[in-house]
């Protein structure tokens, strides 16, 4: 039997007690190498220039040449104006990019000796980078589509109606236990507050023979419904593609651009015939496992930033450890300022939900 990529040495080419180990000297020059290379000129993050510009080593940074204004490492990057220790920074992405269901704040606050509102953001701007570098261009082959309902999950009520006529039979099949019989239904304000912060997590998955997924797109909207599905067919999906979806007739237009099949998953996972959407079920699993086991619940406004972080760790399961936190670090620096989480804790926040319908 193969063993599991997670368990391989190749994808432990880099560790945590490997990072902690390595200087403020070592940390910086790797981070730098990966921002400007290996030559001694280096481009001004201020004018562009392109000099040697003289390094302050007492600030860990340059004075540049022609505009005679001092840059560092963040400058101009997600991280701008960051007062964080290069060192803490490396270990909350590095946590970031290993945990396959993703880590809470409060964790990476515990773990980095940050303050939780610090460890929230630097998180969130990770998953900034993700949404603002993700491959646009249209799927081809197989492709599955599915919407998930997350967020707006109240418990139930607190009673037992053991009582009622309709569970007695539940309970004396029972032989007087309780651990089956169904609670009372959520309270009217309960039910408005689960309505209220409901959303389908839409997902976008390109298939790749033997290899599962290789590429995930997702959108967050109110519905399953018609115009949200052929928003996905006109900005996701090459005409001509077999699409795979489940029943729902919110899909029934894709005949007319691509090869549409359905499985009715009220009866089964997957028809005679092979055909399914396990691809996208696959994802609603780990988003679900984020949601339940990490965040414990997700608000509307930023759950397309979750998805986003769970697309990107789908995309990447087969990427080691290394490869994984180079990949963020270096796009982390190519994306510019932060538009959503710069200033967030003087109060310019993000107020839309990014719905697409």
């Amino acid at each position: 039997m193969p063993q599991h990529f997670l368990l391989s040495k190749k994808y432990r080419d880099t560790s945590l007690h490997r990072l902690l180990r390595m200087t403020d000297e070592e940390l910086f020059d790797f981070v730098k190498k990966l921002k400007f290379g290996n030559g001694k000129e280096i481009p001004c993050t201020r004018c562009g220039a392109i000099d040697t510009h003289p390094f302050i080593k007492r600030r860990k940074g340059w004075k540049c040449k022609h505009c005679t204004r001092e840059f560092s490492l963040t400058s101009g990057t997600v991280w701008a104006d960051m007062k964080l220790p290069l060192s803490k920074l490396i270990m909350i992405i590095y946590q970031f990019c290993t945990s396959a269901n993703g880590i809470s704040a409060v964790q990476v606050s515990t773990d980095a000796e940050v303050a939780y509102k610090t460890a929230w953001v630097v998180m969130h701007k990770l998953r900034e980078v993700i949404a603002r570098t993700i491959d646009t261009s249209l799927m081809e082959g197989e492709v599955h589509v599915d919407g998930g309902h997350f967020g707006g999950k109240p418990r139930s009520g607190q009673f037992r109606p053991s009582n009622k006529a309709r569970y007695a039979a539940a309970a004396e099949k029972l032989a007087g236990k309780t651990q089956g019989i169904k609670r009372r239904g959520i309270s009217k304000a309960n039910f408005e507050r689960k309505k209220r912060n409901r959303r389908i997590v839409m997902v976008v998955r390109q298939v790749a023979p033997a290899e599962g997924a290789n590429r995930t797109r997702v959108f967050l909207s109110s519905g399953e419904n018609e115009a949200v599905a052929k928003y996905i067919a006109k900005h996701c999906i090459a005409n001509g593609s077999l699409v795979r979806t489940d029943e729902n007739k919110a899909y029934d237009s894709y005949k007319q651009f691509f090869t549409h099949q359905t499985v009715e998953h009220s009866k089964e996972y997957s028809t005679i015939d092979g055909v399914n959407n396990n691809q996208a079920e696959s994802f609603f699993s780990r988003l679900r496992r984020c949601e339940y086991g990490t965040t414990h619940r997700m608000q509307a406004a930023y759950m397309i930033d979750y998805a986003n972080e769970m697309a990107w760790k789908e995309d990447w399961r087969r990427k080691s450890v290394k490869e994984k936190l180079i990949n963020l670090l270096e796009s982390s620096f190519h994306v510019g300022f932060s538009r959503w989480w710069r200033g967030y804790w003087q109060g310019y926040r993000r107020n839309d939900e990014m719905l697409i319908a």
